[in-house]
């Protein structure tokens, strides 16, 4: 039997992110900076920000994520299998008293907090840890968010108060909260950009995967995978720093031409089968922005070397031919590495794409 639990975290209140990409990118130092400002001067959120990455699913099989100290269940569970609900604090001055995330599948790691290593240090600060680590097919944040009130008893078990730390809720708490994810994500799925909808769409499949696995019933179907686009790196690490590279290079180009950060988005951090990994901008030599959209091949074998792209890429590139282009990352010797952007007609021109991949098909 798994062991449903609600935990508080801090709203991840970067400008830069939209909603639907919160807690998926490491802080810059600055934006680490202001979080301690925050809480040293206000009294506001921690004297860390170590959920910063909580659902950054990324291309791995599995994703460590931060437990709050109060929240770390009781050692005589820790053999269980967890599924965690994210709420944020009815306080928290960005996103009071909602539901934005959940961790199913979950295995604890270590109770201390153990460092998550390279690249996810913030030189000068902390250190971040992880507490435990889940399925990445059963992670996702929920989008829209659900607003909860302790006191009604439907998302958790009705309380005066809540305050600090972790809560045990039932199954039928879980199933309500998953069956209003559902339905909240299918009524905004037909009416928001590209990039959400992708990771809309990624955000149904896993809450009808977890539903399925904990029989809670609160499906409203089978789940309806969107076919797989991520190619992806054989070297993830290659592959993560080059995306990083890309996105911060986006971060200043469209604050150069006058636009706000967070019009850069990073989806492949939570949907990695997305078939663009980054949405940005561009801007004409008129003065005119239009969305465009990145899929970044990484190396350090040579530019355009070890490459992959699944035939889904090559769908969207072909819907998107005026507003896509390939980036080929080159790691060299070279502390930073060489960028080149390439259309699609200029992919085909330059290279050959050799199929390499199958999928097996039941015969009928």
């Amino acid at each position: 039997m798994p062991t449903f639990a609600a935990i508080k975290i801090h709203y991840d209140h970067r400008a830069a992110l939209p909603s639907y990409l919160k807690y998926s990118v490491v802080p810059s130092r600055q934006q680490y900076e202001d979080y301690l400002k925050l809480f040293r001067e206000d009294g506001v959120g921690g004297n860390g920000f170590h959920e910063c990455l909580n659902f950054a699913v990324s291309q791995s099989d599995t994703l460590r994520f931060y437990l709050p100290p109060t929240s770390v269940p009781a050692a005589k569970r820790e053999d269980d299998e967890f599924v965690f609900f994210s709420f944020t604090y009815k306080g928290d001055q960005e996103l009071s008293a909602h539901i934005v995330g959940v961790h199913a599948g979950v295995n604890l790691v270590n109770r201390e907090g153990q460092a998550r290593g390279e690249p996810f240090i913030i030189d000068g600060v902390e250190p971040l840890v992880f507490h435990a680590e889940a399925p990445s097919d059963l992670v996702t944040l929920i989008t829209p968010t659900l607003p909860y009130e302790v006191s009604d008893g439907f998302y958790t078990p009705a309380y005066p108060s809540w305050g600090y730390g972790l809560r045990y809720i039932d199954a039928q708490h879980a199933a309500n909260i998953i069956r209003d994810a559902i339905r909240q994500a299918s009524a905004a799925l037909e009416s928001v950009g590209e990039s959400e909808r992708i990771v809309i769409g990624r955000e149904l499949h896993v809450l009808r995967r977890i539903d399925a696995r904990y029989g809670l019933g609160a499906g409203d179907g089978p789940p309806k995978q969107r076919g797989s686009a991520g190619g992806g790196m054989p070297d993830t690490e290659i592959g993560y720093r080059g995306e990083r590279f890309v996105y911060e290079r986006e971060l200043a180009y469209v604050q150069s031409i006058g636009r706000k950060a967070k019009e850069v988005e990073w989806t492949s951090q939570v949907a990695p089968t997305s078939p663009f990994d980054i949405r940005t901008l561009r801007r004409k030599p008129d003065g005119t922005v239009f969305e465009h959209f990145l899929e970044v091949k990484s190396s350090a074998m040579g530019e355009g070397d070890n490459v992959y792209v699944s035939s889904g890429q090559i769908e969207f590139f072909q819907q998107k031919r005026g507003c896509s282009t390939l980036c080929l990352v080159s790691f060299g010797e070279k502390e930073e590495p060489s960028v080149r952007e390439l259309t699609l007609d200029e992919l085909h021109a330059e290279f050959d794409l050799l199929p390499v991949k199958y999928k097996l098909t039941r015969r009928v």
